[in-house]
This record gives C-alpha cells, structure tokens and sequence, in this order.
C-alpha cells in the first residue's frame, strides 16, 4: 500500500468515528418540548419517549424528603398567554427555534384540567416552590414523569421600583454621569 492510500484511510476511519459519535449524540440528547396540555392529548404518541415537558408545580402538591432527595409533584398547564412566552424564552435561550410560540399557543386547551405526577430525585432547584413554572426532563413511565431534569424558570418580567426621583450628575461619583452626558469631546 502506498502512503497516500494509508493516510486516507486512517482519515476515513476517523471521519466516520466522529460522526457515529456526533450522530449519536443528537439522537440520545433529543427531546420533544411540549406542554402539559399538549402531552395529555396525546399521551400514547409520547409514551417512552424522551420529552421535555413545560407546566407549573400545583399548589400543594410537593413532598420532598431532604434525606433522600426524592422529590414528588403535580404538574399542571401554564395559563396560555404565559406558556407562549415561555417556549418563546426556552427558544431563545437554547439557541431559537423558529415557530415554536405559535404551536404553544395553538394548542392551548379550553378548561385546564390536565395533570400529571412527577417524580424527580436530585438536588431541589433554589427557585423550586408551589406556583413555579418548571420544566421537567425524562419519561413518563405507569402515568408517572420519571424526571431526570429539573428546571425552574424565572419571572421574564422584572420592573424597576419607582423611587420618585431621577439621578442626576450630582448623584454619580466621580463626576461619570456628567462626563457621560457632556457633548462629545468636552469633559
């Protein structure tokens, strides 16, 4: 064999290990983001698969057992208005998907009475409590979401307090504010 023949070779076979690798990579980290309501629809489609599923924790609902770390809640649907925003955030924050809030929206239910149980066994999120908006990772097994993930979101809508006053260039130390309101080239 010649040298050219070996070094191609070699390259192919590395080529391919990477791209079995990358292959199998997607296909094993690949989830459906779907809502509550939109799983309860059509629970036997997603039965066994990997999903991401959206929802919020339902008032007094939770058991957690520190000692173990198990975690026990029901999810419930997010009104619809919030469940666009969110898939519109998870979208922007995993990189965009276009189209993504439309289908959310679309698929928001008359009557919210769709629920399920979650069972997650892990370090409990900071921001975890009743009311949360969450977002669970896994399978539903026996009627049961078998979470690997969880994920709790924060309010998208953070105001300002409204104190009265406005800053001035007399409030900034070191003069910042009035350098930074001056005409350009004057400080």
């Amino acid at each position: 064999m010649s040298r050219k023949l070996k070094f191609l070779i070699g390259a192919s076979a590395i080529v391919l290990a990477v791209a079995t690798l990358i292959y199998s990579a997607v296909r094993e980290t690949s989830t459906y983001f779907i809502t509550v309501d939109e799983y309860a629809s059509r629970a036997d489609e997603h039965a066994g698969k990997p999903l991401r599923l959206a929802g919020r924790v339902s008032s007094g609902s939770v058991k957690w057992d520190p000692k173990t770390l198990d975690l026990e809640f029901v999810i419930v649907p997010i009104p619809p208005k919030e469940a666009a925003e969110l898939a519109v955030e998870h979208a922007a924050a995993s990189g965009g998907v276009a189209g993504i809030a439309p289908a959310v929206a679309a698929a928001a239910p008359t009557a919210a009475t769709a629920s399920l149980p979650v069972r997650y066994n892990g370090i409990l999120p900071d921001m975890f409590a009743d009311g949360r908006d969450v977002i669970v990772e896994g399978k539903v097994e026996g009627g049961v979401f078998h979470a690997k993930t969880l994920l709790t979101t924060c309010p998208s809508k953070y105001e300002a307090d409204d104190y009265g006053t406005e800053a001035t260039a007399d409030d900034a130390p070191d003069g910042r504010r009035a350098a930074a309101d001056a005409p350009h080239g004057v400080q």
